[in-house]
């Protein structure tokens, strides 16, 4: 029955990605998702709240989908991985980026981004080093750093690879301030 779910939650969250690179987001109707993947209206709700709910789940799975690996501490593995359902999926990606307002695109990649991080500090922090961050601050911090990066990729008109933004993301992100400014 859970495989069944899930096969259905990914037809629609799937037809919603279509349909996103074919007109606005504002403009898709809930029958229309439901037209794409051949299901009733009814079905939809049993799986979604609305169709911003399905959005974030498309980015809840995209970006996260190897969140396991971030909370084990395999970064590179979990970087490599969002990044390449990001390239797969570009112009969804660039579609996406248009939806502005209470329930942006982007406050759905730096929740997404922040709740993993949380997990992370909440599973794995180093107590005694600055303790006067809450685990919430620093991943509120890490996610809109990443989610700058993101953004970057996905409108990337040089032709960067994964890897070179893999990189941007562990020299950006395991950097301090002070480590790029000369001191005199």
């Amino acid at each position: 029955m859970e495989y069944r779910r899930g096969i259905m939650k990914t037809s629609l969250s799937e037809n919603l990605r279509v349909l996103m690179t074919r007109k606005l987001f504002e403009k898709i109707t809930i029958k229309q998702i439901c037209d794409e993947t051949g299901v009733i209206r009814a079905t939809f709700y049993n799986y979604f709240d609305d169709k911003y709910d399905c959005l974030n789940w498309i980015v809840h799975t995209d970006l996260l989908g190897d969140k396991q690996a971030m909370v084990t501490g395999n970064y590179d593995l979990f970087i490599n991985s969002a990044f390449n359902n990001i390239e797969k999926n570009r112009e969804f990606y660039r579609a996406a980026y248009n939806v502005t307002g209470q329930n942006s695109f982007e406050d759905m990649i730096r929740s997404n981004l922040s709740d993993a991080i949380i997990q992370v500090f909440d599973e794995n922090r180093k107590m005694d080093y600055l303790p006067a961050y809450s685990n919430e601050i620093l991943a509120r911090y890490y996610a809109e750093g990443f989610a700058f990066i993101i953004r970057q990729f996905v409108f990337d008109s040089t032709g960067a690879s994964v890897s070179s933004y893999r990189r941007m993301v562990f020299d950006l992100l395991n950097h301090s301030f002070s480590d790029y400014v000369a001191r005199h």
